[in-house]
């Protein structure tokens, strides 16, 4: 799909706004690389670097940095796998950023393994500012189809619960979100998904398809591959992205880990984030395309950063809980 006009006053509009910060605004740490489906629109199916947990003390040890640095940073303990493979270990590190004083903390998952035992009381009770379902789908045709493992009957009636119980707790957060990638599957299902949840208190989030880096099979037909139009790449400049074995790469779609900047491991986030700023964030924001990393040449997710945020007269807006980029006068970024 080629660039409109429109798409591109859009872009510029999200580039002028794009900042250098001292430390990263949305920090993205890999608790897992295990996920339990294989969805259409994902490539971690294909995906070739190791599969398996974050060390427990490298986990504890970036939330310790993060709490003393910038406590409001806004932390994802998830990154390309579900974290509720971890089972009561993810509650415990849930709690452990909690405990540290982390006050900005969004998980997101496919609700699969929600319903098992007291796990969506621990949810509702860790930490977590936001919850985001990522579900994709309204019928079961199209649900099953995008996310090939799961049942979305059975994931419905988890997430139904879930929004239940935090009713009955009478808990303000976390916000309960239910994501809908947008996609050729399923584009003509965003109205029914949104008038089945908001009327049960969940927001509603949507947004466009990735390519996930144009380096695996993934193909988003919404992007396009041939522009020489070009911005800022808002995940380069606004996200550090922590691989489960501590490797910080190139941004939030970085899955492979194209680029590493240096390891959690042995170097702190303050220094990862400068150096970040020089081999990323320094050429994207001053255009010079041609020094930036290899992964960020072929590229078009740059066209899609952002999501929509949808109104729900059934809720009350929680600003709070909303991501660092957004705005009050704007749903999308």
């Amino acid at each position: 799909m080629k660039i409109t006009d429109e798409t591109k006053d859009r872009l510029l509009k999200i580039e002028g706004k794009l900042q250098e910060w001292e430390f990263p605004p949305q920090i993205i740490i890999e608790s897992t690389s295990v996920c339990n489906q294989a969805c259409i629109h994902c490539n971690h199916r294909i995906m070739e670097r190791t599969k398996q947990h974050m060390d427990t003390d490298l986990f504890k040890k970036i939330v310790d940095e993060i709490a003393k640095e910038e406590p409001n940073t806004e932390i994802w303990p998830t990154f390309y796998g579900e974290a509720t493979t971890l089972r009561e270990t993810l509650y415990e590190l849930l709690r452990y950023g909690r405990d540290a004083g982390l006050t900005n903390m969004v998980l997101n998952s496919n609700g699969v393994l929600l319903e098992r035992h007291d796990w969506i009381d621990q949810i509702l009770t860790s930490g977590l500012k936001r919850f985001i379902l990522s579900l994709d789908g309204f019928t079961c045709e199209t649900f099953n189809k995008i996310r090939v493992g799961g049942d979305r009957d059975r994931v419905y009636a988890s997430v139904e619960k879930l929004l239940k119980r935090r009713d009955e707790l009478g808990l303000e957060f976390p916000v309960i979100q239910c994501q809908f990638s947008v996609m050729d599957e399923n584009r003509h299902e965003v109205e029914a998904f949104r008038e089945h949840w908001e009327p049960l208190g969940a927001e509603v989030k949507t947004r466009n398809m990735l390519s996930w880096t144009n380096s695996g099979d993934v193909v988003a037909n919404n992007l396009d591959y041939d522009t020489k139009f070009r911005v800022a790449c808002p995940w380069a400049m606004n996200t550090m992205a922590i691989h489960e074995n501590g490797n910080v790469v190139t941004c939030a779609v970085d899955y492979e880990g194209k680029t590493i900047i240096g390891n959690a491991k042995d170097t702190s986030l303050k220094e990862l984030w400068q150096k970040h700023t020089r081999v990323v964030k320094k050429p994207h924001i001053e255009n010079r395309w041609e020094e930036i990393p290899d992964i960020c040449k072929t590229c078009p997710d740059w066209q899609v950063a952002g999501a929509t945020y949808h109104e729900n007269k059934n809720i009350e807006l929680k600003k709070e809980a909303r991501p660092f980029w957004w705005k009050e006068d704007e749903n999308e970024d």
